[in-house]
């Protein structure tokens, strides 16, 4: 049986066999002549490949090991050197041998690498002009100093940049071609696009490197530390630059102080302010007897000190606990120069009218009120009092009074309180008369004091103004950089655009007939402002008028000339048609508090002090309501709104195109 399956199989095999032969076409008799046999294939030559990049890198490597390592040892130095330049100058005449034998993007590709290779060597060729021999061949070392100087440094800059911008981009280059060597098409794309990332890169890297290196050549400095410091600001400087006896500056910490090194370099600006001023720095452990003498018992403290006064500004000495301390720094040096430099004066505000510095209640509530005023004279060395009835303001204002302040009183002035002020004026007196319109009582003759007239009507612009309440009562919120040329704004007007003050309702002031006062009226409104006389918050062109109204006043008169040793006697007032504008709201708003810092210092005959005190305190961040409300919802509902709307759309882009290509 099995016999007979045997058989059948080789007759099925047999049988095929004959088919396959029948199928099979005989081949032509003189086949063996059409194809002959395959020649022996040549060994392939020379040609660029994975290793050029390392080769390159090592002739680097070479080269620095043999300028920057060994270059006091000339027999390695010449040898390391030598052959780090002949590999870059082989692998580059390769690269180059490559190109022309390639073809289509292959060679545009082995092209662009051989250039980038060739550029690498001209940067080694830059960098022999800054060596010894570099500089006696092209003449360099006999050329005058300081043309030698701008030599080396724009020749070592070239290199540096030339060998960034030849290296980078060959090796992103090298690095994507390396997978497709060996295959029989390679993606040009892919390679010119890596190159290209590269050439960026190194551009980049070249622009931040000249970047620093010019930075540094400029003697400037900017701190963008959280503890930063503030630096002397101009007024500051003016108050250093006033002094004409010596003051010294002793600080007390320890050595390699974080704080301490940040007050040292303050105190040196300071200094270089004045050549009336000397500084010194000590620990307070190393030198026991000058800190028992200053009465000094820790560290980070500074003194101030100039004849027989003295004055202590404790800052601290540990980094985190002085941070607050360094941001206000400018501030709190000057109240104690201010205190050493002269002697305190008084300052009184009046009251019993329910003015400014002394709201309370809804007032209060409100913010109208007048603390950082009130801080604002004691930093100014002033000490602050009140001024009522009972002070001598219905009679006479006391004699030790250096400037008066009404700040917007509600209720009106009694005749005899007003006659008291007109005296003190008429003496030599110096005022500050914040007039309000709020108060709708007749606050005329306090204008009238020293030659002004008050107009109540409040001002308005539909134009320009600051957003508060979101309804017509904003127009009030008046916006101006309108100033004189006047002493008591000079700070304002040198920085006129980049300083707009608010007048949180503002009327008016006028000139009235007659009198020998010198009035320079030193802040105005813009054009577009108008008188709203009927009190609808509409312009009305038949009964108003657009304008640029007086806001602010300042009023002398020179009584005497000075004397030797004494100030000279002169009626000075700074007359504001809005009190609002000194009040804690409008203090959120720097230039308010320069307006008033400029106006006290003029009052105060330091006019030569006008200038800005520089601190880095963060801004207070108040939240309202409705603002919460806002962010609330934006971050729980539109943020994710968009960003799964954003998802949908290219979720829905990529399937049309898919479509369309199927």
């Amino acid at each position: 049986m099995n016999d007979s399956r045997a058989q059948a199989g080789e007759a099925e095999v047999s049988g095929k066999d004959e088919g396959a032969a029948r199928r099979s076409p005989e081949p032509p008799p003189d086949a063996d002549k059409q194809a002959p046999p395959a020649a022996p294939r040549e060994a392939p030559a020379l040609r660029a490949g994975g290793w050029m990049v390392p080769a390159y890198a090592g002739a680097l490597l070479l080269l620095f090991l043999g300028e920057r390592v060994v270059p006091t040892i000339e027999w390695a130095r010449y040898g390391l050197s030598g052959l780090g330049v002949a590999t870059l100058i082989l692998v580059t005449a390769l690269r180059f041998a490559t190109a022309l034998r390639e073809a289509g993007e292959r060679r545009a590709v082995e092209r662009a690498l051989a250039i980038l290779s060739a550029l690498g060597v001209v940067a080694v060729a830059a960098y022999f002009s800054t060596t010894d021999a570099g500089r006696a061949l092209l003449g360099v070392a006999k050329a005058a100093p300081d043309v030698r100087a701008r030599v080396e440094s724009a020749t070592t800059v070239g290199w540096i940049a030339l060998l960034v911008i030849a290296t980078v981009p060959l090796f992103f280059g090298e690095a994507a071609l390396a997978p497709m060597r060996r295959a029989e098409r390679i993606e040009g794309r892919r390679v010119r696009a890596a190159t290209l990332s590269g050439v960026t890169l190194a551009f980049a890297a070249v622009y931040s490197a000249l970047f620093v290196y010019g930075a540094s050549q400029l003697d400037l400095k900017a701190d963008f530390s959280y503890y930063r410091t503030a630096r002397p600001g101009d007024s500051t400087k003016r108050v250093a630059e006033s002094l004409t006896e010596p003051l010294k500056i002793t600080a007390f910490f320890p050595q390699l102080n974080e704080v301490g090194a940040e007050v040292e370099g303050y105190l040196r600006e300071v200094q270089a302010s004045s050549p009336q001023i000397t500084v010194e720095m000590h620990d307070r452990l190393l030198v026991p007897a000058l800190a028992k003498e200053a009465k000094v018992t820790q560290d980070g403290v500074i003194v101030l000190s100039r004849d027989t006064s003295r004055e202590t500004l404790i800052v601290g000495s540990d980094i985190k606990a002085a941070g607050a301390k360094l941001k206000s720094l400018d501030a709190d040096f000057q109240k104690a120069l201010l205190k050493v430099v002269r002697s305190q004066r008084i300052a009184y505000l009046t009251v019993g009218h329910g003015e400014m510095n002394e709201a309370a209640g809804a007032a209060a509530a409100d913010g109208r009120t007048a603390r950082n005023l009130r801080k604002l004279l004691e930093s100014q060395n002033y000490l602050v009092k009140d001024l009522g009835l009972a002070q001598g303001l219905g009679s006479e204002i006391p004699a030790d009074a250096y400037v008066v302040v009404v700040l917007g009183p509600q209720k009106a002035f009694l005749p005899e309180e007003v006659a008291a002020l007109k005296k003190y004026a008429d003496g030599g007196g110096h005022l500050l008369l914040a007039l309000d319109p709020d108060a709708k009582v007749d606050l005329d003759p306090l204008a009238g004091v020293v030659g002004l007239t008050w107009k109540p009507e409040i001002l308005l612009n539909d134009r320009v103004y600051v957003r508060r309440r979101y309804n017509e009562s904003d127009q009030a919120m008046l916006v101006t950089t309108r100033y004189s040329s006047h002493a008591s704004v000079s700070t304002l007007s040198r920085h006129a655009q980049q300083a707009p003050t608010i007048f949180p309702g503002a009327s008016s002031l006028d000139k009235q007939g007659g009198g020998d006062l010198k009035i320079d009226f030193v802040v105005r409104s813009l054009g577009e402002t108008f008188a709203d006389v009927d009190g609808n918050f509409k312009f009305d062109a038949q009964s108003e008028k657009r304008s640029a109204y007086n806001l602010a006043a300042a009023v002398s008169k020179e009584l005497a000339p000075a004397e030797e040793g004494k100030e000279k006697k002169e009626l000075r007032a700074f007359v504001v048609a809005d009190a609002d504008v000194f009040s804690d709201p409008a203090f959120r708003n720097e230039p308010n508090i320069v307006l008033a810092l400029d106006a006290f210092r003029w009052l105060g005959g330091e006019e030569s002090f006008a200038g800005e005190i520089t601190t880095n305190e963060d801004v207070r961040i108040e939240h309202t309501k409705e603002k919460d409300q806002v962010w609330f919802w934006a971050t729980i509902l539109v943020a994710p709104a968009m960003v799964l709307g954003l998802g949908l759309f290219i979720t829905r882009r990529g399937r049309r195109a898919s479509g369309r290509r199927s």
